[in-house]
């Protein structure tokens, strides 16, 4: 699946609103998880998407660690790891948290 930056982006928001409308605004990750992959399953039946998350897709399309090419900024440092690691965890911090990240400005398209 190729995506634009703005695709990933709006997909993202999609699927993450659809997520708190449906789950609340702090589901377990095992909700998260279960959740993102039926949404990918119901939206995008014939694409693999690269963990079930729009964002990774996109940054697969460049580069080979992906968390380098996210245009969501995860963290106030540019030093993080990726979604996990620091600041907002799309495993456990609030979906509105999530939703409220800004874009980071990635230089690679």
């Amino acid at each position: 699946m190729k995506l634009t930056r703005e695709e990933a982006l709006r997909l993202h928001r999609q699927m993450w609103t659809d997520m708190q409308e449906t789950l609340g605004d702090n589901p377990s990750r095992v909700e998260r998880i279960a959740f993102k992959e039926a949404w990918c399953k119901k939206h995008f039946p014939d694409e693999k998407i690269e963990a079930n998350c729009f964002l990774c897709e996109y940054g697969v399309q460049y580069g080979e660690y992906v968390c380098d090419y996210c245009p969501i900024m995860w963290d106030e440092r540019d030093d993080y790891d990726g979604c996990t690691d620091y600041g907002t965890n799309y495993l456990s911090s609030p979906i509105s948290e999530i939703l409220a990240l800004p874009e980071r400005e990635v230089e690679n398209e």
